[in-house]
């Protein structure tokens, strides 16, 4: 679990960790950035593929991580409605694995997270 925060309002939620993640950045369900009180009319957006197919409106804002490993870091995420069926965010290179050593033990199915 890990904690999504934009300024006052904040969102526990499941994610998705995976050895071979090409997600660029973090990447959540559209309806968390409304649970965190974006407005995705005042956000900045691109077309990205991979997350259900391949032209995918997905709305970008900086907002606080919390894994609760470290204090509380900011990356710029991602929020999309083609992540609404799974209900689960994707964590990316930028704003998650940059910020952690991770490492993957695909026999045992374990992975490890140190800041």
């Amino acid at each position: 679990m890990l904690a999504l925060v934009h300024g006052s309002k904040g969102k526990r939620i499941r994610c998705i960790v995976w050895p071979d993640s090409g997600a660029d950045h973090c990447v959540f369900p559209l309806t968390f950035a409304l649970a965190l009180g974006l407005d995705p009319l005042k956000m900045e957006t691109q077309l990205t593929g991979g997350v259900g197919s391949v032209a995918n409106v997905t709305y970008y804002d900086t907002v606080e991580i919390d894994v609760g490993v470290e204090a509380p870091f900011t990356a710029l995420a991602g929020f999309t409605a083609g992540l609404e069926a799974q209900g689960i965010g994707l964590l990316g290179q930028a704003g998650f694995f940059e910020n952690f050593q991770v490492t993957f033990d695909l026999k045992t199915r374990v992975f490890h997270v140190d800041a």
